[in-house]
């Protein structure tokens, strides 16, 4: 069934938190005796507004999201030709964002170069164009927040920040080690979201499997529990094969030295 104009308009009003019925839109139509052509334009203003909320509400979100703004990695300039094998569907479906839906976590492991960073970019940017919070973080980032939530005892207030984002991701595990204190607060981390409602969703990329990353944390207890709550229920996508950097890369080769013919003399 279609929507009529005061239906529609009712709807852009919710979105823009205003207080106004289609009932009282029919209403005040029929009072100031606006024609057909008034009321379509009403709707048409509206409209406009409520896309122009939705766009600034998207701006927002990419930038505290501290993914890359001026060359974003998207889904739309992922090499998915690159991918192959049994598996292959679970990264082509990435762009659903069923993950974030269904409160799923997900690994992306392998060696460097093949893309694990640019999905889970292209993840969290695609999150925020459907108005959800994400955010964005190496981490040794992450590892440097706890060491100073903790000088400055403000672990509670990290914590809580780091939960609120639908979509959380962490970049590069493996490549710092975690002090026991730290490991504690990430096991924190992983618990509060774990108990999240609604959209949520947290994206882990390392070049080392999960059963190697108890080398990189102390506090051997904490990490295991974190552990098991962050793969109760997740995707761990492995990826095999060559790096797709260097792609573009010129190799030439010249001679240093006298040129032919040209004597020293």
């Amino acid at each position: 069934m279609e929507l009529s104009a005061y239906d529609l308009i009712e709807h852009s009003c919710r979105v823009l938190k205003l207080d106004i019925s289609a009932e009282e839109m029919a209403t005040f139509s029929s009072d100031k005796q606006l024609s057909p052509e008034q009321v379509s334009a009403i709707r048409d203003c509206f409209s406009y507004l409520e896309k122009k909320k939705h766009l600034t509400v998207i701006d927002t979100l990419l930038r505290l999201s501290r993914l890359p703004i001026k060359s974003p990695k998207t889904f739309e300039n992922y090499d998915f030709s690159r991918i192959h094998g049994k598996d292959a569907v679970c990264v082509e479906n990435l762009p659903a964002l069923s993950e974030v839906h269904a409160g799923k976590n997900i690994a992306l492991i392998g060696p460097p170069g093949v893309g694990k960073t640019h999905l889970a970019e292209a993840y969290g940017r695609a999150c925020c164009m459907e108005s959800m919070k994400t955010y964005f973080l190496k981490a040794s980032e992450l590892k440097e927040k706890f060491v100073l939530a903790r000088k400055y005892g403000r672990e509670a207030s990290l914590i809580n920040f780091l939960v609120k984002p639908s979509c959380l991701i962490v970049d590069e595990i493996g490549r710092c080690v975690f002090d026991r204190e730290s490991t504690g607060m990430f096991f924190d981390m992983i618990d509060r979201r774990y108990e999240k409602e609604g959209a949520n969703c947290m994206i882990f990329t390392s070049n080392k499997q999960p059963n190697d990353w108890l080398e990189f944390f102390r506090g051997e207890d904490d990490l295991k529990a974190a552990l098991d709550r962050l793969f109760d229920d997740a995707k761990v996508i492995t990826f095999k094969g060559e790096s797709y950097r260097g792609r573009k890369r010129e190799v030439l080769a010249v001679e240093a030295g006298s040129s032919p013919g040209i004597s020293n003399g």
